[in-house]
């Protein structure tokens, strides 16, 4: 079986120029998203995160249900309701052949919801009733439960840092941690530009992919280190040659470990259900950039010049 080749050494500069390309866009995207007036945030919370209602009902059509727009919908709800927060905070999708309406909002009563319900069977129904699912999540509950995920991100990176200090000397722990926060950070900035370009939101599966993919990174990491050390013991002399035959050697292990994870995860996508897909999406995407990060970024810091 021959051995991958790939010249780190001669490519080192390369690696580094298009980590700070990703890293730069990632952060320019984190903060056209806070500075965004749609958004105000780094990232676009979803409603796990900051509260609010959703109704799900399907309409009574006798054939194909009529098209309408959903600013259209919104725009007439207005002429029905005085609650001006719950209008201009208000999403509204219509999905399935124009059959099933789908309705965000900021935290409501059932009053409110009711009364919002019954405006949207004078513009689309008549409404199946018997289909109706709603949603709640409280404000407070919201922001609990986003200060218990971003507890549990910065305690699980404390204990990978410990980890990796404890399992290397100061200078491989320095870089493997490196490689883990661009590979979180990189995430992070593609889901801030999802945010402004598509709306799309992060809810608490967002989080829990961070997490995976830290575990992801971290362990790719370490397998390559450890060869990395090993091939040193037996070539002292020849500092630069011995780490960038680890990284030829631990190339197929990476590449075929990344490919057999992300089979399941492009099968979720494609045939999954919408709400696992941008779950999918971003282990996916972590897990593309986690390889790249063990395999060519964590060994060029140990390469000198």
């Amino acid at each position: 079986m021959t051995t991958f080749s790939f010249n780190l050494i001669k490519n080192k500069y390369k690696i580094f120029g298009f980590s700070s390309f990703l890293i730069l866009l990632s952060l320019i995207g984190i903060l056209y998203s806070t500075f965004n007036s749609s958004v105000k945030k780094p990232i676009n919370l979803g409603m796990d995160f900051i509260g609010g209602n959703e109704l799900r009902v399907e309409r009574i059509c006798e054939e194909d249900c009529n098209n309408i727009s959903p600013d259209i919908v919104i725009e007439k709800l207005r002429k029905f309701s005085n609650n001006k927060n719950v209008l201009n905070n208000i999403k509204l999708q219509i999905q399935d052949n124009n059959s099933l309406i789908s309705i965000r909002t900021p935290y409501l009563t059932i009053e409110e919801s009711n009364n919002l319900i019954k405006n949207v069977d004078r513009i689309l129904g008549p409404l199946n009733y018997e289909t109706k699912e709603s949603r709640i999540i409280g404000p407070k509950l919201g922001k609990k439960l986003l200060t218990n995920c971003a507890s549990s991100l910065l305690v699980s990176l404390l204990a990978i840092s410990l980890y990796i200090s404890f399992r290397f000397d100061k200078k491989y722990a320095l870089f493997a941690l490196l490689a883990l926060f661009h590979d979180l950070f990189i995430v992070f900035g593609i889901f801030s530009w999802l945010g402004v370009l598509l709306s799309i939101e992060v809810n608490s599966l967002f989080a829990v992919s961070l997490l995976t993919i830290a575990g992801y990174s971290v362990n790719d990491t370490v397998v390559i280190f450890d060869r990395i050390r090993e091939n040193l013991k037996n070539n002292k002399d020849n500092y630069n040659t011995a780490i960038q035959t680890s990284v030829n050697e631990s190339f197929r292990r990476t590449l075929f470990t990344s490919i057999t994870t992300l089979i399941p995860l492009l099968t979720l996508i494609i045939f999954g259900s919408y709400s696992l897909f941008w779950f999918s999406f971003s282990l996916s995407l972590g897990i593309l950039i986690g390889s790249y990060s063990s395999i060519a970024l964590a060994p060029s810091f140990l390469i000198k010049d």
